[in-house]
């Protein structure tokens, strides 16, 4: 179990609520006001999912639809003035992502043996709060750690789901392409986990993103990488309006090579002098399937293209 590595044993969890609203009141005064005339700002939902109620319900102690929704739509707007992104506008965060890949119980249950999972550009940190509920109230959340670019998402996280007592994952802000990121972390990661998170760069930028989760990754078989993605039937690069720069969707082939051939260095004790050398390898499996969210209007589909599919990968090192 991996316990935080700040000098304060709960990183990024304040001591009083006030301040963090402070922070936050602070930050957004600090930001020009984004449109929200755009097709991915979407001003409320028409109904929440059961996993969204339950979650919120038992979780976070806000009981009835109505008043989950009129907290939802306070810290989504919040969130839209810090940076106006789909994910943000389209309520995408309310999928809970994480427990829609198909390896998500095996998943729980590697975290409740101690495993230690790591959340890449973790946005809210929804995808950990859903994790900690679903591997229930005996399984300690100080092995879960969630880092993004963007530190007031992780306060606004702690206001979402008020758990600013209780929740005693390791919340970092840091930047994937710094060469120090998570260096107190390297080796010492079993499970990552990144959500929405690898099309948002070129090719060769999400060859460095995998290159780092190498370094974060303890160096042994098991060790795993999964998530979702935008995808297509044909691999390749792809400009998103609504960001405003190029991205890479993958399809299956794609997904798989960026693994491997961002991998492909030589790792042993003595592989710079030339003895005992192997190769990692992982094995990568993924599918696609329409891009969507349950929480989108059918009259907010189209804005990414109509070719654009939503992929579910897990790479694991043999």
């Amino acid at each position: 179990m991996l316990a935080p590595t700040q000098n304060d044993p709960n990183p990024w969890m304040a001591k009083e609520s006030h301040q963090a609203s402070k922070t936050i009141d602070r930050a957004q005064r600090d930001r020009e006001e984004p449109t929200k005339s755009v097709k991915w700002y979407q001003p409320t939902v028409k109904s929440l999912s059961e996993t969204t109620v339950e979650l919120f319900e038992n979780y976070a102690g806000i009981t009835g639809e109505e008043a989950i929704k009129s907290h939802i739509y306070r810290i989504r707007d919040m969130a839209w003035k810090v940076l106006p992104y789909p994910c943000i506008g389209l309520f995408r965060f309310l999928d809970f992502s994480i427990h829609l890949s198909p390896d998500y119980t095996s998943v729980v249950k590697r975290v409740q043996q101690g495993a230690t999972l790591l959340d890449l550009g973790c946005c809210f940190g929804q995808d950990l709060r859903k994790l900690a509920y679903d591997a229930g109230p005996g399984t300690s959340t100080r092995n879960l750690i969630g880092t993004d670019l963007e530190p007031t998402f992780l306060q606004l996280g702690y206001e979402l789901f008020g758990d600013r007592d209780r929740l005693e994952a390791t919340f970092v802000p840091g930047d994937v392409f710094a060469e120090d990121f998570l260096a107190d972390y390297r080796g010492k990661v079993d499970i990552v986990y990144l959500g929405s998170f690898l099309h948002l760069f070129s090719e060769s930028r999400q060859q460095t993103v995998v290159k780092q989760l190498r370094q974060l990754l303890r160096p042994c078989a098991g060790s795993m990488v999964f998530g979702r993605n935008l995808g297509a039937g044909k691999g390749g690069p792809f400009h998103m309006e609504s960001i405003g720069w190029g991205l890479y969707r993958h399809d299956p082939e794609t997904i798989a090579d960026l693994f491997q051939s961002s991998c492909d260095e030589e790792e042993g004790p003595n592989s710079s002098a030339g003895g005992n050398k192997s190769k990692v390898r992982w094995q990568v499996t993924s599918s696609l399937s329409r891009y969507g969210s349950a929480s989108w209007d059918n009259d907010r589909r189209g804005w990414q293209g109509d070719e654009t599919k939503q992929m579910m990968f897990t790479a694991t090192r043999l």
